[in-house]
């Protein structure tokens, strides 16, 4: 059975610390207001510009390239606008990179069960980017419904891809993101269903399974599964991976990551063929780098570059449940504009 594995050396985050961050996520949540359309109302600029800075501070956001993607927005506005876009095609490419993300209330109460939202991009002139007839154009929305909201019970939220309530086409990816507070797990299932030929090809389902007291258990030694699982089934394959820690050299988290790929049925030795000579690719790649001189990292230096970054999230991590405060203040007085 094809299978990879690698151990990351990270710092440790305290247990206390993710309850309180968890905490802090669902009181942003409740300060949320909408205008008059169901739009999400935001802080001023000043406002989001100073939590983007601590955001960036922390290691939460990269703020660079946070001010490049809006630059890019502003030009591909300026080119609209001058009427430059050229053809067709080039107009609903810079539509989409002109368009900014929205969330709309459009049915229920704000959180109350059945309450349905829409997450959709909209265009300069505040207008929801309307899906393209054509599969190549995807879709422009995503449909958002409470399934149930008690946090200190279970809050749970079904979403569609592309939204189709009020509909009759099917959605492309549809599933539920669920935690269960009580016994700290967040559970995602979700299901994918391309359009087109061979429907068989093109669909999979996935779950991914993060259990914080498996987490915690296990970093004291107690027996378990693993705390953190993906599965993934597709007609072709099955994909199983997963994250064991471990309490390492001076308190640090010592976490083994694995995937297992393995072919169904009479697929099972193509899969292994075609998952080997994909690794044997990338070691390829990378010694071809490294001989060239390209600068291109390799997947090693890849790795050890997500475990950089997470150790300056995971320093900062005791701060970011007062940014989250923050944020939920600004939320709240985002109406009358802070």
């Amino acid at each position: 059975m094809p299978r990879l594995s690698h151990t990351f050396d990270v710092t440790a985050v305290d247990r206390e610390v993710v309850e309180r961050i968890v905490a802090a996520l669902h009181e942003v949540a409740r300060s949320c207001r909408f205008d008059g359309r169901g739009w999400l109302l935001l802080p001023d600029e000043e406002t989001l510009e100073r939590l983007e800075r601590r955001a960036d501070e922390l290691g939460l956001v990269d703020r660079s390239e946070a001010e490049r993607l809006r630059g890019d927005r502003r030009r591909a506005v300026e080119e609209l606008r001058d009427g430059t876009a050229g053809t067709p095609a080039e107009a609903d490419e810079l539509t989409v990179a002109a368009s900014r993300t929205a969330l709309q209330l459009q049915r229920g109460r704000h959180l109350a069960p059945r309450s349905h939202y829409l997450l959709a991009e909209l265009t300069p002139e505040g207008v929801p980017v309307e899906p393209g007839d054509d599969e190549e154009k995807g879709w422009s929305g995503t449909g958002l419904t409470i399934a149930s909201w008690e946090e200190g019970g279970t809050c749970a939220v079904e979403f569609a891809m592309p939204d189709t309530v009020g509909t009759h086409r099917p959605p492309v990816t549809w599933g539920t993101v669920e935690h269960d507070a009580p016994a700290g797990l967040l559970t995602w299932t979700t299901h994918l269903r391309l359009p087109g030929r061979g429907a068989w090809l093109r669909s999979a389902n996935g779950t991914l399974r993060l259990d914080r007291d498996a987490w915690y258990g296990a970093l004291s030694g107690a027996p378990g599964a693993p705390p953190a699982r993906l599965e993934a089934e597709h007609a072709l394959a099955d994909v199983d991976a997963w994250l064991v820690p471990r309490v390492g050299v001076d308190g640090r988290w010592s976490v083994e990551a694995v995937l297992e790929v393995r072919g169904r049925g009479v697929f099972r030795p193509l899969v292994a063929a075609a998952f080997w000579a994909l690794t044997a690719s990338f070691r390829r790649q990378d010694r071809r780098n490294v001989k060239q001189g390209t600068g291109e990292p390799t997947t090693r230096e890849r790795l050890d570059q997500a475990s950089r970054s997470w150790d300056r999230i995971a320093r900062n991590a005791p701060h970011v449940p007062g940014l989250l405060r923050d944020l939920a203040g600004a939320m709240a007085d985002a109406d009358s504009g802070g």
